[in-house]
């Protein structure tokens, strides 16, 4: 760096005079002056590549502080809910040579580190960041607590935002139909959107039916202490006959095939944070509830 430093030096002066000679146009002094700059460019830019090379090499060898490879994290570790750690899993070769990586399909990028930490982001707005998980039955009741209990937070000044399984086919998961290569993808896609907003210090509540444990508990692995699952427990009966889409009723016509709970399979939480039911009352009940269990947890204040 002392190299580049000097160099730079020369390079200064070498302008300074070559813009002392320009006002008297050509000549010996200008002609002199230009080479000195020429050759001062030449030699920074030999001093800035051995620089890069060095720090390059030297920022490699430090692990993955050094290299930011691993991507910030989203979660925090269990029983420390102040503290941030590492986004998501290191799911990257690393390259000692390069400051680029693959990660899945996609080849030479690199997490970029903001200066804006999560902690930062939760002592703005007095509230952790956090994922309600609410998963259930076809109309249980789940998107209807949801949208009550975002209102509920709302009008007690914290941000919340609801991840409704219909709203997101809308746009992000069009793409995606009902197969289970397609939910387990579009649970996949949901998890990782409601991180992203986890770690801006957002209560995330997704309401979706989600009916595998195994796609779940692949959600709680990547958000570790931010995930919390909410069973909406309601019987097939009672959906049934809510049915406020009218799928029921197209499923018992043969018009759809596939249908959750009834045809295809629904595999309950064995041991959800939170198990609301059909028979504790009304909507605004359970996202009373909902909210206690935040207060309770301390998600509800920095």
């Amino acid at each position: 760096m002392a190299t580049c430093a000097g160099v730079s030096r020369r390079l200064a002066g070498g302008l300074h005079a070559l813009l002392s000679q320009a006002s008297f146009g050509s000549g010996p002094g200008f002609a002199a002056a230009s080479r000195s700059l020429a050759k001062s460019r030449g030699d920074l830019g030999l001093a800035l590549a051995t620089a890069t090379t060095t720090t390059t090499t030297a920022t490699a060898s430090a692990g993955p502080r050094g290299t930011s490879h691993a991507p910030p994290s989203s979660g925090r570790e269990e029983g420390s809910p102040g503290t941030s750690r590492a986004y998501g899993s290191a799911r990257t070769e690393k390259d000692s040579a390069s400051t680029t990586y693959d990660v899945g399909c996609s080849s030479n990028i690199r997490w970029h580190e903001s200066p804006v930490t999560r902690d930062a982001r939760e002592r703005q707005l007095d509230q952790r960041g956090c994922v309600l998980w609410m998963t259930g039955l076809s109309g249980s009741g789940k998107s209807t607590v949801a949208f009550t209990l975002e209102h509920l937070l709302q009008e007690k000044g914290k941000v919340c935002y609801v991840l409704d399984g219909d709203n997101v086919r809308h746009g992000l998961c069009k793409d995606l139909g009902f197969t289970r290569e397609s939910r387990e993808e579009n649970i996949r896609r949901m998890g990782e959107v409601a991180k992203l907003m986890a770690n801006a210090g957002i209560v995330t509540v997704v309401s979706i039916i989600s009916p595998f444990a195994e796609d779940r508990d692949r959600v709680r692995s990547s958000l570790g202490a931010d995930f919390h699952e909410v069973y909406v427990k309601v019987p097939l009966s009672v959906c049934e006959e809510r049915d406020p889409k009218g799928l029921y009723r197209k499923v018992r016509e043969g018009k759809i095939k596939g249908f959750t709970g009834v045809d295809s399979p629904y595999e309950a939480p064995r041991s959800p944070e939170v198990t609301l039911e059909a028979a504790r009352g009304e909507p605004a009940d359970m996202a009373k509830e909902l909210y206690e269990y935040l207060e309770e947890k301390g998600l509800l204040k920095f």
